[in-house]
């Protein structure tokens, strides 16, 4: 396959120190080696670094020449020759926001890939906050900070952010992961940051390709075996994802950053006619009972009470998580009119019904893959039978598997489910990302709402499918016990740092808000009512026993948290990993979430964003001194006011400012 451009002169050149908007260049150093160069704001944020990928034993990216550059609006395109032959493409695209670049090989079938040579050098002096591991094994994300001097051997989950000696800020991440090995990245020298492939050591040991293996399940800090990338579906191409650096003067710019969106494939027309605005999207606050203090929290009767409870809250969605199958086996022998004569489809059915009389959806949780022999293998892909190991024992059920799936998902659909949250999928291997893409492609025939739980980072894969509301990918509420262990940085630093960091690519399934045993001694009462708000994501499942939120001092203001917004704004002084200070507006709303690290301190918060005349201040605070006690209080406000925080350590707020009527 040819391919064609103008002719280009390529080179190093002398970097001018003027103010500019970021700028991409491609070009080869004098032995043909391929680099990447970025600058921002006059100053030389990337300078130059390799570019490259194995592909087949070839490292292409070394002996080349660039026969050509076309540049088209944003995007760039290189055309480039190796030594041997291999014609390629490098597609760069700059934004005022940040710059990310891909690979396009032409191929008429698979081909085998070893490694990426990409890498990104960053000036000495830079300081990065990254997850220590990769975010399908929540429990194994120890946040850090440290500077990229001594950065050499460690994994860096994306988004990893940097702050630049001169006071910028980036983040790494990629978007647009289809039919592609998800990467994490690694610190390959002093300040050098390189793409890497991580695999689960023992899930390649027992000769699994999904899902988790049997024990050692965070051994993960390992090169993959060679694997094979196939054409991008559609395509006869290797389409990489695009590796995305996210550039901003400070905090606010790096948060507002719309780089994944922008490079992200639009929805498919046929199954998304109005892409996002599609009616049977449905953003919701959920009740969920997986961390309730409850007797029988998965018992059929809870869940009906819990219909009620969300109810009486105004909230959207309550989730079924794992046990609801085995009803029929609870409800055995109970002259209970709920489930008496009925199957599980039938309990849920009469569920779904009793929920939306109220104005209620239901989720289900289901697993996606099996977790040990015997499991129900519900949502294999076809495409995998391929992938399977001679006799491994999903082999034998692959074809079972893809029926199993559209039966399941058709069956939710009848007894009226709206939301899927489908769990343990845990790898960001090729067989893994197609499965997710068919999943919910299957789940959109269906009108159904998906949350991955157990998954890879977001990559604008809830661009692509709007109906996608989240993925966890995060440590949350679920890993109550080890940040205490020592195993997670401790909770002020975790969930200060978290917001700019893991939230750069997307809503994570944090399941925020606790005020019992998953309340950590180490955050407050007041940290957990901000995490309604931090910690947003359009389908925002509590982990609070909805008593306690019924009978809160602030329940006014828990009920009425949005979980869709129009702006979002990083107020000062806020710092990674020492003090979140996150406004978020819905219309004429803003509301304000405060999360403090390690250290109490007193904050000065200027309320200059909001509009011209005067607000209702409505405030869920820590009742000082205590940490485990809220208070609800009153103010009036205005732009010109500062608002005076006294902070405990791991100490917050969640604040509310509504426009007075005039």
């Amino acid at each position: 396959m040819k391919v064609s451009f103008t002719l280009v002169a390529a080179g190093f050149s002398a970097m001018t120190a003027v103010a500019a908007p970021p700028t991409l260049d491609v070009i080869l150093t004098p032995e043909g080696k391929l680099c990447q160069r970025v600058s921002f704001e006059g100053e030389e944020v990337i300078p130059p670094s390799a570019l490259g990928i194995v592909l087949d034993g070839i490292p292409l990216g070394t002996k080349e020449t660039i026969t050509g550059k076309l540049t088209v609006g944003d995007l760039t395109t290189y055309g480039l020759r190796h030594a041997n032959g291999t014609e390629w493409m490098v597609e760069t695209r700059t934004f005022p926001d940040g710059v990310a670049f891909r690979y396009r090989i032409p191929t008429e079938g698979e081909r085998e890939v070893s490694k990426e040579l990409t890498s990104f050098t960053f000036p000495s002096g830079t300081t990065a906050w990254y997850a220590s591991a990769v975010f399908q094994y929540g429990y194994t994300q120890k946040y850090q900070e440290r500077p990229t001097d001594t950065i050499k051997e460690q994994i860096l989950a994306p988004p990893a952010t940097f702050r630049l000696p001169s006071g910028h800020y980036a983040a790494l991440t990629e978007a647009n992961l289809w039919d592609y090995y998800g990467c994490v990245f690694e610190g390959s020298a002093p300040n050098v940051v390189s793409v890497r492939f991580c695999e689960n050591a023992e899930a390649l040991k027992e000769g699994k390709i999904l899902g988790m293996p049997t024990r050692n399940h965070n051994e993960i800090a390992k090169e993959p075996p060679v694997w094979m990338a196939p054409p991008k579906r559609g395509t006869r191409e290797i389409v990489t994802p695009w590796r995305v650096l996210m550039l901003a003067k400070d905090l606010n710019g790096l948060v507002n950053n719309k780089i994944i969106e922008k490079v992200s494939d639009l929805p498919d027309a046929t199954l998304f006619p109005k892409g996002a605005k599609e009616p049977w999207l449905r953003p919701a606050r959920a009740l969920w009972t997986w961390l309730a203090a409850r007797p029988n929290r998965l018992s059929l009767d809870t869940f009906y009470a819990l219909a009620d409870e969300a109810h009486q809250l105004g909230y959207e969605a309550i989730v079924l998580d794992e046990g609801w199958e085995r009803w029929p086996q609870w409800e055995k022998g109970k002259d209970n009119p709920r489930s008496k004569g009925k199957d599980k489809w039938g309990m849920l059915k009469g569920l779904c019904n009793y929920a939306r009389e109220r104005g209620v959806d239901v989720w289900v949780w289901r697993p996606c893959v099996p977790r040990r022999p015997g499991d129900w293998h519900t949502l294999s892909n076809a495409e995998l039978e391929t992938y399977f190991s001679k006799g491994n024992y999903l082999e034998a059920n692959a074809r079972q598997g893809i029926e199993a799936r559209e039966d399941f998902f058709a069956k939710c659909a009848a007894a009226g489910v709206k939301g899927l949250k489908l769990d343990f999928l845990h790898r960001e291997n090729v067989p893994t990302i197609r499965v997710q893409e068919e999943m919910l492609r299957d789940a959109a025939k269906y009108r159904l709402m998906v949350l991955f739980h157990g998954v890879n980072k977001l990559t604008g894969d809830n661009f692509t499918f709007p109906n996608l509301l989240s993925k966890e990918a995060v440590s949350g509420l679920e890993n109550c016990g080890w940040a205490d262990n020592g195993a997670m940085a401790p909770w002020p630093v975790h969930n200060t740092t978290l917001p700019f960091t893991r939230w750069l690519c997307g809503p994570a399934d944090y399941t925020p808000v606790n005020f019992r045993r998953c309340c950590s001694n180490s955050v407050t009462f007041g940290n957990q009512a901000a995490a309604f708000v931090m910690f947003t994501s359009p389908v925002l499942i509590l982990a609070a026993d909805s008593e306690d939120l019924l009978n809160s001092p602030c329940r006014k203001l828990f009920e009425a948290v949005p979980v869709t917004w129009d702006e979002i704004r990083v107020l000062e002084p806020s710092a990674i990993g020492r003090l979140a200070l996150v406004a978020r507006r819905k219309g004429n709303d803003w509301w304000l979430a405060v999360m403090n690290g390690l250290e109490a301190k007193d904050v000065s918060v200027k309320l200059d964003f909001l509009g011209a005349g005067k607000y209702t201040l409505t405030a869920a605070e820590d009742a000082l001194p205590e940490r485990r006690k809220l208070r609800s209080r009153e103010a009036t406000v205005t732009a010109n006011d500062t608002l005076e925080l006294k902070l405990l350590s791991g100490g917050g707020a969640l604040y509310r400012f509504s426009p007075n009527q005039q």
